[in-house]
C-alpha cells in the first residue's frame, strides 16, 4: 500500500457514515458516499452494481468538501436481496477499482465486493456487549452439594475424580477429562457484581447440559442441564439476574455429534428400526459408526436424516427452539464445530443445514445470535443467510498472535507446520483485510473476537508471559472491528498452556490477581463501550510498517487512530501520515488511554515520541 499516492485516500466502507442506512428493507433507496482526496485527478465516479446479473452504473456527484476531502454522493435502490457494489474511479491516468479489498487498476472478481443485505435480521444489542467467556466447572463453585461425588461414574476405565479449587487440571491421559472442581451455575450467579466491575455485559458459556466430562461436549440429553451445574432450575434463576444486570447470555450445544451415551445413540446402535437409528451412520452395528475426527465417545450426527432435522432445529420444540423460550429465553447459540456440521462423504448439507437452522432460530427471536466455531476461513457462512458471526480465529485472533510475536496456532502439537517468525506488520493487516473484506460490512461489526478461548493456550503463554504483548493484544481486540470476548481469567494474567492447563481454576483470592492487568482491561472494555467510534464505526487502515499498526474507527460522532507497537525494542520516534484519512492540518489528537499525549497534524502526518513495547495509543481527533 503506498501512502504517498492519491489512491491512498480513497475511502469507503458500509457503515453509518457511508451508507444512509446499512440494514435497509428490500426496495429501500439509500444514499451511498465516497471519500476522495480534494486534489486527486478524478474526472468521474460511478457505483457499479449488479441488481440483475448484468452491470449497472450509477453516477456519483460531488456533494461536499472540505480541505483535505471530497465527498462524492449517489442514491441507490436495494433491489435484491443481497446487493453487491463496488467503486469504478475514472482519471486522468485510467479507471480504478474500489471494493472492500483496496484499490486495483485491473478489473477484479465480485466476492470483495462491497455488500448490502436487505431485510437482514442483526442482533442490534451486540455493537453495545463485551463478552466473557466461561468454562463453567473453573468458574466458581456456587452449591458444593451439587458436586460430582469420587467415583460417581466410570468410562474408558477412569472414574469421576473431584478436586479441589486450584489444584492443577488433570492431562487426558491420567483423567480423561472427568476431574471436576464443581464450578456451577450459582457459581456464576454469585459473581454477578464481579462481571458487573469488570464492564463485561453478556457471558457466552461452554455446554451445560448432561455429559459425563468436565467439558460436557459429548453431551447426553440436550433437554437437561447437568445437575452438576445446577440443573434446569439454576439456570433460569441466573437468566433472570443476567437479565436484571443487563447482561445476555449465550449457550453452547454440538449439532455435529452427539456423546455414546445420548439415548439416541443408543437406541440407534442396538436397533436398526428404532426412531434414531438413521440419526447417525452406522457402517455395521454396534461398534462400525462414523465419529468426530475418530473419536468414540462423539457419534457424528446424520444429517440425511429429516426426522434428526426436525428434533434438532425445525420442529417447535426442538433443541434450538427450546432453550430460546421462556422460561430460559437465552439470547442466542453457539454452534461447536459448525464448519463440519452435516459433512460426511458426499453428504455435504452443511450450508443447507445452516440455512434451515437460522430460518428456524430467527422465526423464534429475530435478535437471537447464532455464533459458529470455525478456526479457518468462516466467510461462505456469513453472506447472510447463515451465521451471524463465527469465532473469528483467522481474522484476527491467530494472525494477532503471529503479530505480536510469531506464535502460530497448532506449534505446540504440529511443530512442523508452524511459522515461528513473527508476522509482517503489512501482512497483519492484509490478512485482517482479507477476512473482513469476504463478508458485508453487517456481519463483520458482529464478528466474535477472542485472544484466546478453552479451545487454545493462554494469551499470556502465548507471549511467553510478556505483559506488555498481552495489554497490546487487548487492546487491539477491543479496537477491531467486531464483538470482544475475554476467556475469564485473562483479565487477572491467569497462566495456562495448551488443553488442559488453559482451563484452570478462577481464583478469587484477589492477592493472586494481577490488578495492573484487571485495571487495564476495565479501562479498556470501558473505552470501547462508551466509543460510538468503537461500537459501530468503520475502519480504515492508516499504516502497517515495521513493528507498528495503525488504523482509524471513524463514526458520525467521532473519530479515532489506534497505534499499536510490538516493539521487541523501544522505538525513539514514529511518523504516522494520515491525511489519507481525511484528517486535516491542525487537527488535535488526544490519547484516551491516559497517556496523557496530545498531537496535531502537521504535513499530513503525526510525530510520535518514544514508543516502548506494548504501546497502545487511541487517539481521539479534536478540530
Amino acid at each position: 500500500m503506498n501512502l504517498h499516492h492519491w489512491t491512498a485516500g480513497l475511502h469507503h466502507d458500509s457503515s453509518e457514515l457511508y451508507v444512509s442506512n446499512p440494514l435497509p428493507k428490500l426496495d429501500e433507496i439509500v444514499t451511498i458516499r465516497l471519500r476522495a482526496p480534494l486534489n486527486a485527478p478524478i474526472d468521474r465516479v460511478f457505483v457499479r452494481s449488479t441488481p440483475d446479473g448484468e452491470g449497472h452504473f450509477d453516477r456519483m456527484e460531488i456533494v461536499d468538501q472540505d480541505s483535505v476531502s471530497a465527498y462524492w454522493s449517489v442514491k441507490i435502490k436495494v433491489t435484491n436481496p443481497f446487493y453487491n457494489y463496488r467503486f469504478k474511479i475514472i482519471t486522468t491516468e485510467g479507471a480504478y477499482t474500489l471494493n472492500q479489498l483496496g484499490v486495483f487498476r485491473s478489473e477484479v472478481p465480485d466476492w470483495h465486493d462491497f455488500k448490502l443485505i436487505a431485510n437482514f435480521n442483526a442482533p442490534e444489542w451486540l455493537e453495545d456487549r463485551v463478552f466473557y467467556q466461561i468454562f463453567p466447572d473453573r468458574f466458581h463453585d456456587g452449591d458444593s452439594a451439587n458436586n460430582v461425588p469420587l467415583g460417581g461414574w466410570e468410562q474408558w476405565g477412569f472414574k469421576a475424580q473431584p478436586r479441589a479449587w486450584g489444584e492443577p487440571p488433570m492431562k487426558w491421559e491420567d483423567g480423561a477429562s472427568m476431574d471436576f472442581f464443581g464450578g456451577d451455575l450459582q457459581g456464576i450467579h454469585q459473581k454477578i457484581d464481579y462481571l458487573c466491575d469488570l464492564g463485561v455485559n453478556a457471558l457466552y458459556l461452554t455446554p451445560i447440559f448432561t455429559s459425563k466430562s468436565n467439558h460436557r461436549y459429548n453431551i447426553e440429553d440436550f433437554y437437561n442441564v447437568d445437575p452438576h451445574v445446577g440443573g434446569n432450575d439454576a439456570l433460569v434463576n441466573l437468566r433472570e439476574a443476567l437479565h436484571e444486570a443487563d447482561i445476555r447470555l449465550v449457550l453452547d450445544v454440538t449439532p455435529n455429534h452427539t456423546g455414546d451415551l445420548h439415548p439416541w445413540f443408543m437406541e440407534g446402535r442396538k436397533d436398526a428400526n428404532a426412531l434414531s437409528a438413521d440419526f447417525y451412520t452406522f457402517y455395521e452395528r454396534p461398534d462400525d459408526y462414523e465419529a468426530w475426527l475418530g473419536v468414540r465417545s462423539l457419534p457424528k450426527l446424520n444429517y440425511a436424516s429429516e426426522k434428526l432435522r426436525e428434533v434438532m432445529y425445525r420442529a417447535e420444540d426442538s433443541v434450538l427452539r427450546h432453550w430460546l423460550k421462556a422460561p430460559y429465553k437465552i439470547d442466542g447459540w453457539r454452534l461447536d464445530v459448525m464448519n463440519m456440521t452435516a459433512r460426511q462423504g458426499s453428504h455435504q448439507f452443511s450450508h443447507k443445514i445452516m440455512r434451515g437452522i437460522r430460518r428456524a432460530v430467527k422465526a423464534e427471536n429475530p435478535q437471537a445470535y447464532l455464533l459458529g466455531e470455525n478456526f479457518f476461513d468462516g466467510s461462505p457462512y456469513l453472506q447472510g443467510d447463515e451465521m451471524d458471526a463465527t469465532m473469528n480465529y483467522s481474522g484476527f485472533n491467530l494472525p494477532t498472535w503471529r503479530w505480536l510475536i510469531g506464535y502460530e496456532n497448532g506449534a505446540d502439537w504440529r511443530p512442523e507446520i508452524a511459522d515461528n517468525v513473527p508476522l509482517p506488520s503489512d501482512a497483519y493487516a492484509d490478512q485482517l483485510n482479507q477476512f473482513r473484506a469476504s463478508i458485508p460490512w453487517v456481519i463483520a461489526k458482529q464478528q466474535f473476537n477472542q485472544l484466546c478461548s478453552h479451545d487454545t493456550a493462554r494469551i499470556l503463554h502465548i507471549v511467553k508471559g510478556d505483559k506488555s504483548l498481552v495489554k497490546l493484544g487487548a487492546a487491539m481486540l477491543m479496537c477491531y472491528v467486531g464483538v470482544p470476548c475475554v476467556y475469564y481469567g485473562d483479565e487477572i494474567a491467569l497462566p495456562g498452556g495448551p488443553d488442559p492447563d488453559n482451563r484452570r481454576t478462577m481464583p478469587w483470592d484477589d492477592a493472586q490477581w494481577d490488578n495492573d492487568m484487571r485495571g487495564w482491561y476495565q479501562k479498556l472494555i470501558a473505552l470501547r463501550q462508551n466509543s460510538p467510534a468503537l461500537k459501530r464505526g468503520g475502519y480504515q487502515r492508516v499504516m502497517a510498517e515495521g513493528n507498528l499498526m495503525a488504523f482509524q474507527r471513524q463514526s458520525p460522532e467521532q473519530r479515532l487512530i489506534v497505534v499499536g507497537y510490538r516493539g521487541p525494542d523501544a522505538a525513539e520516534a514514529a511518523t504516522i501520515p494520515v491525511r489519507h484519512t481525511g484528517l486535516a492540518d491542525g487537527v488535535r489528537l488526544v490519547d484516551l488511554l491516559g497517556s496523557g499525549l496530545s498531537v496535531t497534524v502537521e504535513n499530513g502526518a503525526i510525530q510520535l515520541g518514544k514508543l516502548e513495547k506494548g504501546t497502545t495509543l487511541v487517539l481521539e481527533a479534536h478540530a
